[in-house]
């Protein structure tokens, strides 16, 4: 197949290779689509993809009201010009799709991780409570510089903050220097490529392909920027990142998030996650039912985590290498006439910086995720070691797993 050319004459990009395309030949109208994007000259693409990221960043800033529908419409489209900048990057289908499990977590594949930037609450969260930070920083230092660990290809809580910047020239690259760094090299691959074609490299002091957990700055963090988190709490190393890297803040540094609070509720899955939802057209904090947040059997905050409390973190070291945390107790309330149909979730709230949040159901992340391994005043046909079986009236001691997939082990007091 002939590839588009440019009006230079030369190839705009490799969408119609399928050798170098295996980000878009997942679908034929994804493909489709972007044959008829790669129409467009060199330069005009570079254009619309930093529009596109200025023009998201400027309605999640702004602070007159925004529908959902522009927001989801903003988001699509830096998306779609984003994903143009990944192909062009050329990545191989072992590095685009490379996802395994590390000592501190699941390392998602750049395939998977350039879905986030879609994530508009969460961006939007992030993105207010940085710009806020950033602010408060600038009015006391000439200069600030800010880790963002586990960027993922896209680094969708600064690059797009960054376009903004240098378009409404509000602070420059002699303010900001910005490190990012991710341990998949297509991330890093990806990066180069996006940073080059939203020409922000003199706000980029570092790109390094390295693992966060062992990642050393030469120099003291005024923000560390660090979301790797799955709902519940599990599976990627957000804490094991954050605990290292936090020594490096200088003393007045701070950490975005400033805090993540974890919650234990005891929900009737129907009503949780399917009753609430079906009037609602998307789901969101404000959208909560309150028939639904009254059914609810909230056990209170199983797990904080903020620069005070990874400081003072003490890990326990059990045979086989396996690291965990001790974190808080609960106990189940007793008098609970159902609580034999009901099931534990676990959920998160974001508190990045100066009242910005991610509350519940704003994001993937934050969306309560239930235990279904935890059986309460009830016992499963068959028990399996993986179970565990409480009952109303019993205080539970939770564990947070370190290594491998991070998660929350209950043990009964």
């Amino acid at each position: 197949m002939e590839r588009l050319k440019g009006t230079n004459g030369k190839p705009v990009s490799a969408y119609a290779d399928p050798n170098i395309d295996s980000l878009l030949k997942h679908s034929i109208r994804t493909q489709l689509e972007s044959l008829l994007q790669s129409k467009v000259s060199v330069e005009q693409r570079i254009e619309l993809l930093q529009k596109s990221f200025v023009d998201a960043t400027s309605l999640i800033l702004s602070d007159t009201k925004v529908t959902h529908h522009q927001l989801v419409k903003a988001f699509e489209t830096m998306y779609d010009q984003a994903v143009q900048s990944m192909a062009l990057a050329e990545l191989s289908q072992d590095v685009l799709t490379r996802q395994y499990i590390s000592p501190t977590g699941l390392i998602m594949s750049p395939y998977n991780c350039k879905h986030t930037i879609k994530d508009v609450y969460r961006i939007k969260g992030y993105a207010r409570g940085i710009d806020k930070a950033i602010q408060s920083k600038i009015k006391h230092k000439a200069k600030i510089n800010i880790l963002y660990p586990a960027c993922g290809p896209f680094a969708p809580l600064l690059l797009p903050l960054l376009s903004y910047y240098k378009d409404t020239k509000k602070y420059s690259a002699q303010q900001l220097q910005v490190m990012l760094v991710d341990i998949q090299p297509g991330a890093v691959m990806t990066l180069r490529q996006l940073v080059k074609d939203l020409q922000l490299d003199e706000y980029i002091s570092l790109i390094e392909e390295v693992d966060a957990t062992q990642y050393v700055p030469d120099v003291g963090i005024d923000l560390l920027v660090l979301e790797a988190m799955h709902h519940g709490f599990t599976k990627e190393g957000q804490l094991s990142i954050a605990k290292h890297l936090v020594q490096f803040l200088n003393i007045d540094g701070w950490m975005i998030p400033q805090n993540v609070s974890i919650k234990g509720v005891m929900v009737i899955g129907e009503t949780e996650f399917n009753q609430q939802w079906k009037s609602a057209d998307y789901s969101h904090s404000t959208k909560l039912s309150d028939v639904a947040q009254q059914d609810r059997i909230e056990l209170g905050e199983i797990f904080s985590v903020n620069k005070s409390s990874l400081l003072r973190i003490q890990v326990l070291e059990l045979e086989d290498g396996v690291s965990v945390i001790p974190v808080n107790q609960i106990t189940f309330p007793t008098g609970v006439e159902d609580m034999h149909k009901r099931f534990l979730a676990i959920y998160a709230h974001i508190d990045t910086f100066a009242e910005e949040a991610v509350g519940q159901y704003d994001s993937g992340i934050t969306h309560p995720k239930p235990d279904m391994s935890i059986y309460v005043d009830c016992k499963p046909r068959e028990i399996e070691h993986t179970h565990f079986v409480a009952s109303s009236g019993d205080t539970v001691q939770f564990y947070y797993q370190l290594s491998g997939l991070p998660g929350f082990v209950p043990v009964k007091v």
